[in-house]
């Protein structure tokens, strides 16, 4: 009897010291042959180990699918994952691809002239309509003996070839009297038509007096109330020193449409503004997309942090997460 008495307590105490098993459920931006980066319901982009990890994964590991990761102990960057369950709900990689394989809910599209699938607002030259009506990217073929044309307002891409200028320099245009005209002016990229500069680069893009170009990308899930929740990839590009500059957004509504996810992509201008309510001091990122004016406004709490605003400048008056990280 005390024998028994004995290894029941040792039981206990054994049962005890065991670590908490914690399991958390995302969506899946990053995955590697050791590792896999989630990011979860509450906004936050967790990276586990997974090379001693017990898989569920029916079609495998695949980026923007929900899955569920268990680990014991607190949480810490690149901690080993006990299990891993991938549901595949998401779809996301394959799920929107279209002819060319590009997954437009990545941001991705595809170029002719790179015979690539591209982001163009990373690899493009972004310039913007004279009379404020939308924004056209210049992609450069490797060579850059043609260059291609994309539209903001969907308008068909079109590609122009490279003809040298008799007082020296290049043009990018085709044999008709209607092309469109691409020419570097005074330093910045323009697109002309019929004598007129119709799109150009916007000086401060340029001006190296305001410091290096950097590229900041925020990503989180948002709750929403008629899906799961909305997946926001924000890229923003900037000179350092300017309180201006570009951006892109993709939301992402996940299982939206007979439970497939359903994708929208936003460019258009970052504009920083000063004060919310009950904060004079706040700093407000302004997204003022290129087509149809959707502005989005995001609350800069710190280097790493953005969350959403409503029109009126004011957080949800809800506990429900709305915020994104600066991804690593």
């Amino acid at each position: 009897m005390k024998k028994a008495i004995v290894s029941f307590s040792c039981a206990v105490l054994a049962a005890a010291c065991t670590p908490k098993q914690t399991c958390v459920k995302g969506v899946i931006v990053d995955a590697t042959m050791n590792t896999i980066s989630i990011v979860s319901q509450q906004g936050d982009t967790l990276r586990f180990g997974t090379a001693d990890a017990e898989r569920s994964t029916p079609d495998g590991i695949l980026l923007n699918d929900s899955a569920t990761v268990c680990y014991t102990g607190p949480y810490s960057d690149g901690i080993s994952a006990l299990k891993i369950e991938v549901s595949g709900k998401s779809g996301l990689l394959g799920g929107d691809r279209d002819d060319h394989g590009c997954i437009g809910s990545a941001g991705y599209t595809w170029s002719a002239v790179r015979q690539d699938c591209i982001r163009i607002f990373e690899q493009g030259v972004r310039t913007e309509s004279v009379d404020g009506d939308g924004a056209a990217f210049i992609v450069f073929s490797p060579d850059s003996a043609q260059v291609e044309l994309f539209f903001s307002d969907g308008r068909p891409n079109e590609i122009l070839d490279r003809r040298a200028l008799p007082d020296g320099g290049y043009a990018w245009n085709v044999e008709d009297d209607d092309t469109k005209n691409i020419r570097l002016q005074n330093g910045l990229w323009t697109i002309g038509q019929r004598g007129n500069i119709i799109y150009t680069q916007r000086a401060e893009e340029t001006d190296a007096s305001l410091g290096e170009v950097q590229t900041l990308t925020y990503e989180g899930l948002l709750p929403a109330a008629s899906c799961p929740g909305i997946r926001y990839e924000l890229t923003i590009r900037s000179r350092e020193h300017s309180g201006d500059g570009t951006f892109s957004l993709t939301t992402t509504y996940l299982e939206a449409e007979n439970g497939q996810d359903r994708s929208f992509t936003y460019t258009g201008r970052r504009f920083t503004q000063r004060g919310i309510p009950g904060d004079d001091n706040a700093t407000v990122w302004q997204l003022i997309a290129d087509e149809g004016g959707d502005i989005f406004n995001f609350l800069r709490e710190d280097e790493k942090t953005l969350t959403l605003l409503n029109e009126q400048f004011e957080k949800s008056d809800t506990d429900l997460n709305y915020s994104l990280k600066l991804k690593k």
